[in-house]
């Protein structure tokens, strides 16, 4: 049941990452115009993908042993979430970002 949770949470990040990366570069073409906008709009994308990137990696840096991977993984197997829930709250989530932007 982890690894569904995990697919809707990555879904539901690359579909909100999308639209406000859509939202942003509109913004900025009507300020700075299309070609500008572009280029702001992968410069700050490049910039935030490496601060993303170091944190990730300082972040699971000490957690390479395999002790501490048995033991998250027999925590999670003792705990399995409430996938319907989960679903339920994400698609709560997709509604009302869709209503605040106006598509729906």
């Amino acid at each position: 049941m982890g690894k569904a949770i995990g697919s809707m949470t990555a879904l539901l990040g690359a579909y909100m990452t999308f639209k406000m990366w859509a939202e942003f570069n509109d913004a900025l073409g009507t300020l700075f115009g299309a070609s500008w906008a572009v280029i702001i709009s992968t410069l700050v994308f490049l910039i935030y993908q490496s601060n993303k990137n170091d944190k990730l990696y300082e972040s699971q840096f000490g957690n390479n042993n395999p002790e501490h991977n048995a033991m998250l993984k027999n925590i999670e197997d003792e705990n399995s979430p409430p996938v319907m829930f989960v679903a339920g709250l994400y698609l709560f989530v997709l509604v009302v970002f869709e209503i605040l932007l106006g598509s729906i």
